[in-house]
C-alpha cells in the first residue's frame, strides 16, 4: 500500500479486486456506454477510484460499474476515512426546463400520494430539508416548497430517491430535459438570479453518511446522481496499465508491482484551484509523474 499523508487526510492507494467493491448508486447507461468504448482504447487507468475503508466507491461509480463490464480482475482505489468531517456529502439537484406551469408538477406528486407545502424563502426550504431529510423541494422564481410522502411512498432513503426518479421519468416523458447541478450552486444568489422563469429546481433529499453505509450493508442501492462527495485531498495521474488488470496473477503480486510503479514517480503536492485536463479541482491534489 503506498500511503499519502496530507495533513487532513491519510490517503491509501492500492489495488482490489473489482468485485470487492460496493456500488452504492445506480449508473446512468449514456455515461457507462461511453466509458466503455473509451476504455478499450486506452492503454491506462490514468486516476484511481475513491472508496471508504469498507470498499463502498465514493467516487468511480461508472468506472467500477464499467470495469466489471469488462470482465477486469483489479482495479486501482484510493482509500480514504468517510466519515473525516473534510470528507463531504454533497447532492446533485435537478434543473428542468420549459415549465410554464407548476399545476403538471403538483399532479404527478398528488398521484404518488405526496404533499406541497409552501415556504417562504431559500433559507426555510433548506432547514424543511434538514428537518427531514426523506424530503425534497421546488424552487421556481421566488416560489419554495418542500415536498414529502407518505411512508408508503418513502420510508427510507433509497425510497426518498426513488420516488424522486419516479417525478423525474414522468417529466422527462412530458419533454422536459434535465441537468444535474451541485446544490452549492443553488445556494449562490447570482446562480438563482440568473434563473429563468420557465426553470424549476427540484431540492433533492439530503441524506448522511449512515444512510448511505445503511444502504449498502443491505445491498440497495440509491438512483443515479443521488450523491457528490467532496474529498479534501485526491491523488491524479497514477496512470497504471491496464493490462495489469487482467493478468492471472495474485493480489500481493499485482500491489507489489503497483507500489514499485509509484515509487519511481514523482509525487508533487497542489493546492486547491487547479485545472488539469481541463477539470476544475476544488481540493488540493497529490500529482504523480513521470
Amino acid at each position: 500500500m503506498f500511503c499519502i499523508e496530507t495533513g487532513s487526510l491519510k490517503l491509501e492507494l492500492e489495488v482490489v479486486r473489482v468485485e470487492s467493491l460496493f456500488q452504492h448508486e445506480e449508473i446512468l447507461p449514456h455515461v457507462a456506454n461511453k466509458l466503455i468504448f473509451e476504455f478499450k482504447n486506452w492503454t491506462n487507468l490514468q486516476n484511481p477510484v475513491i472508496v471508504d475503508k469498507n470498499y463502498i466507491v465514493l467516487d468511480g461509480n461508472h468506472r467500477v460499474f464499467v470495469f466489471k463490464q469488462l470482465k477486469f480482475k483489479y482495479i486501482s482505489v484510493c482509500k480514504v476515512d468517510y466519515f473525516n468531517e473534510l470528507t463531504q456529502l454533497r447532492y446533485w439537484f435537478r434543473l428542468f426546463g420549459r415549465i410554464e406551469s407548476l399545476e403538471s408538477l403538483k399532479q404527478i406528486i398528488n398521484d404518488m400520494n405526496g404533499s406541497f407545502r409552501e415556504v417562504s424563502d431559500r433559507e426555510a426550504l433548506r432547514k424543511a430539508l434538514e428537518n427531514n431529510n426523506l424530503s425534497c423541494g421546488i424552487q421556481q422564481g421566488n416560489f419554495y416548497a418542500s415536498i414529502s410522502f407518505h411512508e408508503d411512498v418513502v420510508n427510507d432513503a433509497v425510497s426518498a430517491y426513488n420516488a424522486l426518479e419516479k417525478i423525474q421519468g414522468k417529466l422527462l416523458q412530458n419533454g422536459l430535459k434535465i441537468e444535474y447541478i451541485p446544490c452549492k450552486s443553488v445556494h449562490e444568489g447570482k446562480f438563482c438570479d440568473e434563473l429563468k422563469n420557465s426553470e424549476v429546481i427540484i431540492w433533492t433529499p439530503q441524506i448522511t453518511k449512515e444512510m448511505v453505509v445503511d444502504a449498502v450493508k443491505k445491498k440497495k442501492r440509491f438512483a443515479p446522481k443521488t450523491t457528490r462527495h467532496l474529498i479534501p485531498a485526491r491523488p491524479l495521474n497514477v496512470n497504471v496499465p491496464t493490462y495489469w488488470f487482467k493478468e492471472d496473477i495474485s493480489l500481493e503480486e499485482i500491489n507489489k508491482r503497483f507500489l514499485k510503479l509509484l515509487e519511481r514517480k514523482n509525487l508533487r503536492r497542489f493546492g486547491p484551484g487547479q485545472v488539469v485536463d481541463g477539470r476544475y479541482y476544488e481540493e488540493e491534489l497529490f500529482i504523480f509523474f513521470d
